[in-house]
């Protein structure tokens, strides 16, 4: 098993979480970190551990040929010597000692394709809830599509492909517009969705670190958002109605308050509410989310809905800029 993760400028990320990952419970794996031509110490950094874990590779890319990390990526692929590689990100660890095991337990011929879960680190602040209801809203909609053979994206922070699917699948060079949505874009580009899986044991979760500003989330969603664009018109057209139907609520309900209907939008309110609790519980209960965005998961969504309407509005006009 190959494990490669991305770095540009991750000195400080890489010293608190890379030897999460090169102290798995996994009988023959490597390491590659590729250095995007940072200008920190990260290299030096990969050149301290490589004393002591002789799993550790570096591939260092002296000049940066792209504003994605898709070269750095493809350039990791193609060093690694074996047939599978699992993705991961500088900023984050696995949640035990097994998760390589138990990711590639899930693969076989018929499925060469492994999507995990990420979790966000918890810290009490009402960013940090947004971010982690819309991370949990987000792997609903992903995870169950992936179940359905349906898949449209991915998360890189956590995801395990045959070496051979991913060349196969990869259109990096007639990406380099993108600077991010190099994972989502790789399960755009595949022939046959039945070939994708899904881990959801806890044990092969990877948590990353939030962002912690409004200003940092801010960009980093619409970078994301900004790949949307370019996935397929069907899968465009399911999150437009997710996201539509949601919004066509909260205005209903707010119409319907002030109306002489207003004991029923009461009713079908709160309805509503209990249904969704009880399937957010569930959700909430296999993916380890945290605690307090479940009991304020209503103000949360609404709120989510506003951002991401802007957000929505922003990736059109947004300039593509550096994936870091």
């Amino acid at each position: 098993m190959s494990v490669i993760i991305c770095a540009k400028n991750e000195a400080e990320n890489l010293s608190k979480h890379l030897e999460f990952v090169l102290n798995q419970n996994y009988p023959e794996f490597e390491v590659i970190v590729v250095d995007d031509a940072s200008t920190d110490s990260t290299s030096e950094i990969i050149q301290k551990l490589q004393e002591s874990y002789t799993t550790l590779k570096l591939i260092q890319l002296k000049q940066k040929e792209s504003p994605s990390k898709r070269t750095a990526l493809k350039t990791g692929v193609l060093a690694s010597r074996f047939d599978h590689i699992l993705l991961t990100d500088a900023d984050c660890r696995p949640v035990s000692k097994d998760w390589i095991s138990i990711m590639s337990s899930q693969l076989s011929n018929s499925r060469p394709c492994v999507l995990g879960y990420s979790p966000y680190l918890y810290c009490p602040s009402f960013l940090n809830f947004i971010i982690q209801f819309e991370t949990l809203q987000t792997a609903v909609l992903y995870l169950s599509k992936a179940i359905e053979n349906k898949a449209y994206m991915s998360v890189g922070r956590n995801a395990m492909y045959s070496k051979r699917l991913f060349l196969d699948s990869e259109n990096f060079k007639n990406e380099t517009h993108l600077t991010s949505g190099d994972d989502d874009m790789l399960i755009q580009n595949m022939k046959d969705l039945s070939g994708i899986t899904v881990s959801l044991n806890a044990d092969s979760f990877v948590l990353s670190q939030p962002k912690t500003d409004w200003k940092s989330w801010w960009r980093q969603k619409l970078r994301h958002y900004t790949t949307a664009y370019h996935y397929r018109s069907s899968h465009q057209l399911f999150l437009g109605l997710y996201h539509v139907s949601h919004a066509l609520f909260w205005v209903s309900f707010l119409i319907l308050l002030f109306s002489r209907f207003s004991g029923i939008a009461l009713g079908v309110f709160a309805a509503t509410l209990l249904i969704k609790s009880i399937f957010i519980g569930i959700y909430a209960k296999i993916l380890k989310a945290s605690k307090p965005v479940l009991f304020i998961w209503p103000i949360l969504e609404a709120c989510l809905l506003f951002l991401q309407l802007g957000l929505g509005i922003g990736g059109k006009f947004k300039k593509q800029q550096s994936w870091q």
